[in-house]
């Protein structure tokens, strides 16, 4: 048997990690629970399919090239399962958000020709496996796999992409898991693309890349499953919104009277109980307050007030901002803590909701105006 190198330890290290972050996502208790555990799964796999590609080469005897079709398996997991996790890690349901079957698929139908392949003697197998009896197959595989995953790379890149116009219309506040997200599509979508080429090349120029290859590839999933690990050890709970429903037609969804007693009740929060001074405010919250449903109030600030819920709340924090600004509080205090003051939680929000809202910068505002 060939004896390890340094190369081997630090995979095994992979490994190891793989199996720490699956089971301590398992022990974090309140932080996205739903999406966690598609993460976890996930970690599973990825530090199965590590292990078995490494023993797979170090391992002389003939069963473990045929063993080695069921771990391809997993291959075809990776997409579904990761654009699960995003699914659920955005957005909430009761029950958790679930993939119908046919997902699933493509990982059965290599089960099934796993099975198929035990039908066949060790010996023909193996005469076949180096012979090149199987490379139809294993085009077939990785042709399928590469789809599948550019497939849910689509998917996950419109809910991503979709995603800030539904959470204004439920946060008064952006999230940063979003820019996260947003990096990590971008990452995998590289990855995607070098094994476009990869597979290209070897399928239809005979160009066989020594460091860019099928191997390399099913490798390197695993290690971006792990990056999205380590970041969710350390990320807060995210208020997931609510599944976006099709748009019905909902104009006389509240009557005339019912529309004054929201109106009052929610011009009495904004301006005697300043509730937009909460950074973590949310339509549901509100909602509450008003003794009203979220829909009511979504519609009533939708065809009334023709606004989001996340501009409505930063309309009021923006001239709370320039109440403060014209008491020339700016001048002991710095622009963003003012911000924080009036319920902002980053300063990227309050420059963008700024700007919406005034049509300049702070700073420009503050010269233009000769504010102190």
């Amino acid at each position: 048997m060939p004896s390890f190198t340094f190369v081997d330890i630090i995979l095994f290290l992979g490994v190891s990690q793989g199996l720490f972050l699956s089971l301590s996502l398992r022990l974090i208790h309140h932080r996205n629970i739903s999406a966690n555990r598609i993460l976890s799964l996930l970690l599973l796999i990825a530090a199965t399919m590590l292990f078995c590609r490494i023993t797979a080469f170090r391992i002389s005897e003939d069963w473990i090239w045929r063993f080695g079709i069921l771990i391809d398996t997993t291959i075809f997991l990776f997409g579904p399962l990761l654009y699960l996790y995003i699914k659920r890690l955005l957005f909430r349901s009761v029950p958790p958000f679930r993939l119908n079957w046919f997902h699933y698929v493509p990982a059965l139908l290599h089960f099934c020709y796993y099975l198929w392949t035990l039908t066949i003697p060790l010996s023909d197998f193996n005469n076949r496996y180096f012979s090149g009896g199987l490379n139809i197959m294993f085009f077939l595989v990785e042709a399928t796999g590469l789809l599948a995953l550019t497939f849910y790379w689509l998917k996950a890149f419109l809910l991503v992409k979709n995603y800030p116009k539904e959470e204004e219309k439920e946060l008064s506040y952006h999230q940063n898991i979003i820019q996260f997200l947003r990096f990590f599509l971008f990452a995998l979508l590289i990855f995607v693309l070098l094994w476009s080429i990869s597979f290209i090349s070897a399928s239809f120029l005979g160009i066989i890349f020594t460091y860019l290859n099928y191997v390399t590839m099913w490798i390197s999933i695993p290690i971006f499953v792990y990056i999205v690990g380590y970041f969710s050890l350390r990320q807060p709970e995210i208020f997931r919104i609510p599944v976006p429903a099709k748009e019905k037609s909902e104009k006389q969804r509240l009557k005339p009277d019912e529309i004054q007693k929201l109106q009052k009740r929610l011009h009495y929060f904004i301006s005697e109980e300043k509730v937009f001074l909460r950074p973590d405010l949310t339509l549901k919250g509100l909602a509450e307050k008003m003794n009203t449903t979220r829909n009511n109030l979504s519609w009533l600030l939708n065809q009334t007030y023709q606004i989001s819920f996340y501009d409505y709340i930063n309309r009021f924090r923006i001239e709370e901002f320039l109440i403060k600004i014209n008491r020339e509080e700016h001048l002991s205090h710095t622009l963003l803590a003012l911000a924080m003051d009036v319920g902002f939680n980053s300063k990227s929000t309050f420059n963008k909701a700024f700007k919406n809202e005034v049509g300049q910068t702070p700073s420009e505002y503050i010269k233009k105006n000769k504010v102190a």
